[in-house]
């Protein structure tokens, strides 16, 4: 579903990811762990074209993302093109980037109505049922304010889910609650999982990715260091840094 060739991203002089190889097939939940600027959000931003790579190839359902190659050079795909693969693409992120303006019901159905081309009620008829999934039904009439974090992330969810993609990212979607608040949103988190969803979880939640991740990738200094099963990776990994980073976080 996802297929990542040699991406390299920079920032400046600082090189953030370098040469990422990393394959997700259709299914999947793969959880990438790792200390804090090691790249594991840029890669997500890249995946969902929002931060372009200076060179690497990204595909999404077997089709080269975001530019095409013609006689040898890469061409930038039209603005039109780029937003149909991200669309299919969910992104959720820390911050719940709700539209403050908007009800509950009123974010879900923005975009399948103005990107999609969705009718309205036919958009509302799946918002009904994408709250009653993340526990919401009871709130499409409520704004965001009026939410607690967790509920407006599990609104964050729904909204994302709406456009139908075919793959979710998360960076860090329970990293701005208050403790109490985490497990709501890995419970939906975990339905997703179970139900079929293609997803990538960058997430310091370790027992989330010991228990729900088909592989876990283990990113330091802008490269994957180690990838296995979660049995491998928590019970014997293999690396080195590998090892003294889990010894940290799970000593905590």
């Amino acid at each position: 579903m996802i297929e990542i060739q040699g991406l390299h991203k920079h920032f400046g002089d600082l090189h953030v990811l370098r040469g990422i190889d990393l394959s997700v097939a259709a299914g999947e939940v793969i959880c990438i762990i790792g200390p804090s600027g090691s790249g594991k959000s840029t890669l997500l931003r890249c995946i969902n074209h929002l931060e372009i790579p200076e060179a690497g190839h990204i595909y999404i359902d077997g089709q080269l993302a975001y530019r095409e190659e013609v006689g040898g050079i890469f061409k930038a795909h039209s603005n039109r093109a780029i937003a149909a693969v991200r669309a299919q693409v969910g992104m959720v992120f820390q911050q719940f980037n709700l539209f403050p303006h908007l009800t509950v019901m009123g974010n879900i159905i923005e975009a399948p109505v103005h990107v999609l081309r969705r009718p309205k009620n036919a958009a509302r008829q799946r918002a009904v049922e994408l709250l009653d999934m993340v526990g919401l039904s009871d709130k499409a009439d409520t704004y965001p304010e009026e939410l607690s974090g967790g509920q407006q992330q599990r609104a964050a969810i729904a909204r994302a889910l709406a456009m139908e993609p075919k793959a979710m990212l998360f960076d860090e979607a329970t990293s701005a609650l208050d403790p109490e608040l985490v497990a709501e949103v890995l419970a939906v988190m975990r339905r997703l999982a179970s139900g079929g969803m293609t997803m990538v979880v960058v997430t310091h939640e370790m027992n989330f990715a010991r228990q729900v991740a088909s592989r876990v990738v283990f990113m330091d200094y802008g490269k994957i260091v180690e990838e296995d099963t979660p049995e491998r990776i928590f019970g014997n990994p293999r690396e080195q840094r590998t090892r003294d980073f889990l010894r940290t976080v799970l000593d905590r």
